[in-house]
């Protein structure tokens, strides 16, 4: 947590690994209790928020971490006082905090539900409401949490390699070195030779 960058990776590490553990955790007991919910009402609304929120948190760090990439790579002076530290974990505490709120309507949007056989009664963890009515939350987090931020990193990554393109990164140092003494010798031998010939003309 010494640089912007690794802030950014923390934060998109700890967002992948929610996911991993709040998806994968039903899927590996629902496979051995043969697809009956052990976690129980509150186990079913916390899981549901969690999923949401870590793939939010994770899109958002993603998009902020593009933002401060470009910042560093095309704008280098504005870097040195706009790509701190403090303001890289001001900017996670804020994207945090923000997908934690909205992923809130979670908690009144799923619940849990018995399913009666003749022989069982299977409890799931499911929509609390027709899915019809859950479409333009589903649109709603698709334009914002996956069309703007690839259309976002699409544009600033065509812009970092732009910079690149026109601008490469220099070689190898000694390489470098060797080049420029050797281009000094150049012109030296030039202005050597050109005065030595201005020389014998002043002579003749």
């Amino acid at each position: 947590m010494r640089t912007p960058t690794n802030c950014y990776l923390v934060s998109l590490a700890v967002a992948d690994l929610m996911v991993l553990t709040a998806a994968g955790l039903p899927n590996i007991t629902e496979s051995l209790f043969s697809g009956h919910w052990v976690y129980g009402y509150a186990g079913c609304l916390s899981i549901t928020y969690f999923q949401y929120l870590g793939i939010n948190a994770s899109s958002c760090s993603i998009t902020a971490f593009t933002i401060e990439r470009y910042i560093a790579i095309c704008h280098p002076i504005k870097a040195q006082f706009m790509c701190t530290l403090s303001r890289a974990k001001k900017i996670i505490v804020l994207v945090w905090v923000l997908t934690s709120l909205y992923c809130v309507m979670w908690f009144y949007l799923s619940d849990t539900k018995e399913v009666v056989f003749e022989n069982a009664v299977l409890v799931t963890c499911a929509y609390k409401v027709s899915r019809n009515l859950y479409l333009p939350i589903y649109f709603t987090d698709f334009a914002v949490f996956y069309v703007i931020p690839l259309l976002l990193a699409t544009v600033l990554y065509g812009l970092i390699a732009r910079i690149l393109f026109l601008n490469p990164l220099p070689s190898d140092p000694k390489e470098s070195r060797r080049n420029w003494k050797k281009e000094s010798s150049v012109h030296g031998n030039s202005r050597s030779s050109s005065s030595s010939t201005t020389a014998a003309s002043r002579r003749q």
